[in-house]
């Protein structure tokens, strides 16, 4: 049985992009008769160890401070005794989730005191922010200091697309792969017959966007078009999906009858949420690695309309997969023009993307590649 060790800052029920990337990670390689032990921070009061199955979780003791966006770990007995517990052990392959986080560093540490090779996955494509300037620019300082910490020792740099790699070489690194962010392909025959909405008019086109409503993921430009469209096309709805620190600003500014805010939804809502939809729109100016949503909406045989950020270009990778947009509201307006006006494009998008996804796209195959990586098999 082979046994992998894996650092990640924040592991389920934490909920976020990584995090999910690691769970679904995680199953399918226990899959393969793979032992599995998450070394992650605890944010919220969890169990400190957990046993299930071939998945072993030991969580760190953090400060409060940050402790949702950037834990800071605690050293206290409760650490040490678990990082001399994982020290013991012997394991075939260490993997670190994103470069910046301390606990990339604790994993990189004790790789490198087994004389193993440490594998760590990049996340994002630019910048860690919390929208200050101020602490923007020392928090870049920083993780320009933590990168050059890890890169001196044994170590293998991967991104979730090929974008994230591009955004390595900003810290002289050379990636020596991708590892694609993935869905489960068992995802659609699941929900391909459940539904969000009771009854859906089939007379109208289902507009959708669902992800966190902050600035930067564009949603003020997609509710914008929306509103000024809605004068000439009556035949559409646009549901916003999701909280945020605009979300009471934009219901105010943003009273239309074919606008509807639905909060926040569970997973399960979210798939039945993309079946029922017919554009999903990701207007995203965020430094996004390879947005989960996409995927989902692609795989539930939503057509897309989205930004060129992160790894989107390289699912939506032609006009025939998807419509990609400029950072701003005429882009917008007029791709959804374009589609509003033609339903066999919508009906040609959906089909395709969904194809894309299932050959290219699945955590069986960014798992079987992460394993050849791991035996330092390539193709």
């Amino acid at each position: 049985m082979k046994k992998i060790c894996i650092f990640t800052a924040f592991y389920p029920p934490h909920l976020g992009g990584v995090e999910r990337y690691t769970e679904e990670i995680v199953k399918e390689l226990v899959k393969g008769n793979t032992q599995i032990t998450i070394v992650t921070t605890n944010d919220n009061n969890y169990p400190e160890y957990e046993e299930k199955g071939n998945i072993i979780i030991y969580r760190l003791p953090v400060y409060n401070t940050f402790k949702n966006r950037y834990p800071i770990i605690k050293i206290n007995k409760k650490y040490k005794e678990i990082i001399n517990k994982i020290k013991s052990l012997d394991f075939d392959a260490y993997i670190c989730q994103t470069r910046f986080y301390l606990t990339t560093q604790i994993g990189v540490k004790i790789a490198s005191q087994h004389n193993k090779k440490a594998l760590i996955i990049e996340h994002g494509s630019s910048h860690f922010t919390v929208n200050n300037k101020i602490l923007d620019f020392f928090g870049a300082k920083y993780e320009h200091f933590l990168t050059n910490r890890i890169k001196k020792k044994n170590v293998k740099f991967y991104g979730v697309s090929k974008r994230c790699n591009e955004w390595l070489k900003h810290f002289n690194i050379m990636a020596d792969g991708v590892l694609y962010n993935s869905i489960s392909e068992e995802i659609y025959d699941t929900y391909k017959n459940k539904h969000y909405f009771s009854k859906k008019d089939k007379k109208k086109i289902y507009i959708g966007y669902i992800g966190r409503i902050i600035k930067e993921k564009g949603v003020d430009l997609l509710l914008e078009s929306v509103s000024e469209l809605s004068k000439d096309y009556k035949n559409m709805e646009l549901f916003i999906a999701g909280s945020g620190p605009e979300i009471e600003k934009y219901k105010e500014k943003y009273k239309n009858k074919n606008i509807h805010f639905l909060g926040v939804l569970s997973y399960d809502e979210v798939l039945k949420l993309c079946n029922d939809l017919d554009i999903f729109v990701h207007p995203s100016m965020y430094p996004e690695g390879l947005p989960t949503s996409i995927l989902e909406a692609g795989l539930m045989k939503c057509a897309i309309i989205a930004t060129n950020r992160g790894g989107t270009i390289e699912v939506i990778n032609s006009q025939d997969m998807g419509l990609i947009m400029d950072e701003n509201i005429n882009s917008l307006k007029e791709n959804l023009k374009y589609l509003l006006d033609n339903n066999s494009k919508i009906r040609e998008l959906k089909e395709n993307i969904h194809k894309r996804i299932i050959n290219n796209f699945t955590w069986k195959i960014t798992s079987q590649k992460l394993l050849k990586e791991v035996n330092n098999e390539r193709d």
